[in-house]
């Protein structure tokens, strides 16, 4: 083989692997089932995905970045046993749920809600829940749709500022990092108080919807929906949130004054729902079962 050969099978090879390696940590992570009856309807981008568990008053269920409804299995329970119909949606890119355009904003995950309230016949949820990135999503429907949701509740809300480089080079690793120790410590340091990551937070990971998600973060500016409309507003911060640090969250509920209501729940990271399920649950039953001011 003549050495322009060789370069050029060198040059193949490493393209291949690449390629191969690019398309390793882009595949998702499936989740677990989410808990309830799966929905397939027609959402202003395409097949749009939720999940009903229980009856009675409508509560949205909106996810973390990258992340599946299926996070909120044990929550979406605790209120279908207290009377309430739980949908959790699956955001654009996963679970079956289409992507929309490359030119998004979180005003089109927005539209998703309210495309699945229609769906069920609801004219104005009871609460909309958003996890971390799904807190962003709640406050925009807020703002955009003030009629359609009587109260706000934001679990580890950030969006005033990145996270600190350490903690953002954690959670690309999370999403796009390969499978092993290094990933594991990385999961742990961004979105848990403890050292052990739950089998369900090693899996559960989808990298073009976190592409997708990016792209709509940048869209507009915090200052256009961090107020979160009119709605009295719910706040659960971790203690231990590295990623949407407590004082964040304590600015914004001062920010908002009688309208909102924050707690900090102790031995929590940013994922919070896997380490304290019972105490998030009793806090947001809690909150819904309150008469609303008039």
């Amino acid at each position: 083989m003549t050495m322009l050969k060789r370069s050029v099978a060198c040059t193949l090879i490493v393209i291949l692997l690449l390629i191969a390696g690019l398309i390793v940590v882009l595949q998702d992570r499936r989740a677990e089932a989410a808990a309830g009856t799966r929905i397939v309807i027609g959402g202003p981008a395409g097949d749009l995905v939720y999940h009903r568990l229980g009856q009675g008053e409508a509560v949205v269920l909106l996810p973390s970045f990258a992340r599946s409804a299926a996070d909120f299995n044990q929550l979406a329970q605790a209120l279908a046993d207290a009377g309430y119909r739980s949908l959790a949606i699956q955001p654009q890119g996963i679970e079956g749920s289409a992507f929309g355009s490359l030119d998004v904003s979180l005003a089109d995950y927005a539209a998703d809600i309210a495309a699945v309230l229609d769906a069920e016949g609801v004219a104005t949820a009871h609460a909309v829940v958003g996890h971390a990135y799904g807190n962003r999503v709640a406050r925009v429907f807020a703002v955009n749709h003030p009629e359609r949701v009587r109260k706000l509740v934001l679990l580890a809300a950030g969006g005033g500022k990145p996270p600190p480089p350490d903690i953002n080079a954690a959670i690309r690793k999370a999403v796009f990092g390969f499978d092993g120790a290094a990933r594991d410590a990385a999961i742990a340091l961004a979105f848990f108080a403890g050292e052990t990551v739950p089998a369900a937070w090693v899996k559960g990971w989808y990298p073009l919807a976190a592409l997708h998600q990016t792209r709509a973060t940048t869209a507009q500016s915090y200052s256009s929906w961090s107020h979160g409309g009119s709605a009295p507003m719910l706040i659960l911060q971790p203690a231990d949130d590295t990623a949407a640090a407590p004082a964040d969250s304590e600015k914004l509920a001062t920010q908002l004054g009688e309208r909102a209501t924050r707690h900090v729940i102790a031995n929590a990271g940013h994922a919070l729902l896997p380490e304290q399920a019972e105490a998030v649950a009793l806090h947001i039953l809690r909150y819904l079962d309150t008469p609303e001011e008039r």
